[in-house]
């Protein structure tokens, strides 16, 4: 299935939940706010959830992806009564149910980040882990949209024809860095497999 523009809203993605979905792969815009960050978004409304005392929830509160819809939150504006903002984080992830998921790709900026601990990087990767996700393709800064456009097509063509989802992201690498202008790493190796196990 896919959704598009005004489509790929909050409700969209969260009615994937418990329908056995195994691949997800999501093209959007990514955050991970810091907590300097914070003051900076602070007419979302959500943020008056965050507080110093609990930091893996803050963290999760802190990263996702922002989907239709999100400009008017981001804004300050209430959306519509029934209407989810558009800023899908971490936290409301780990709540869904992505139990058959065996691979997410988010093909976004910044989706690795998170706050560090020692449990872990608590943040989009930690939430697909909770609700289930397998395995997380993700970026670890803000990546070039012509270079991911290929690399996540080459990815895909890899896993295709056979390929272990890890020789794919090496192999798509691999292609994109051979490209002429696409040699610096910051085009190819922005890309990071995790497995939930």
């Amino acid at each position: 299935k896919l959704k598009t523009g005004e489509m790929g809203t909050e409700e969209s993605f969260m009615s994937l939940s418990s329908t056995g979905v195994n691949v997800l792969h999501l093209a959007t815009h990514g955050f991970f706010w810091t907590k300097e960050n914070v003051n900076e978004y602070s007419k979302v409304q959500f943020m008056s959830l965050i507080d110093d005392t609990n930091l893996r929830e803050n963290a999760l509160l802190r990263s996702g992806l922002l989907l239709s819809g999100a400009n008017i939150a981001l804004q300050g504006r209430s959306t519509s009564q029934g209407i989810q903002d558009g800023i899908l984080t971490a936290h409301e992830i780990a709540s869904l149910d992505f139990g058959d998921l065996d691979l997410v790709v988010l093909s976004a900026c910044q989706t690795a980040l998170g706050e560090i601990s020692g449990d872990g990087v608590f943040g989009l990767q930690r939430g697909f882990k909770l609700a289930g996700a397998q395995s997380m393709l993700m970026s670890l800064w803000k990546v070039d949209d012509t270079s991911t456009r290929v690399l996540m097509n080459e990815f895909y063509k890899q896993l295709l024809s056979g390929q272990s989802k890890s020789n794919s992201l090496k192999n798509a690498q691999k292609m994109v860095r051979s490209m002429k202008g696409l040699e610096n790493p910051e085009y190819w190796a922005g890309f990071i497999l995790i497995d939930a196990i």
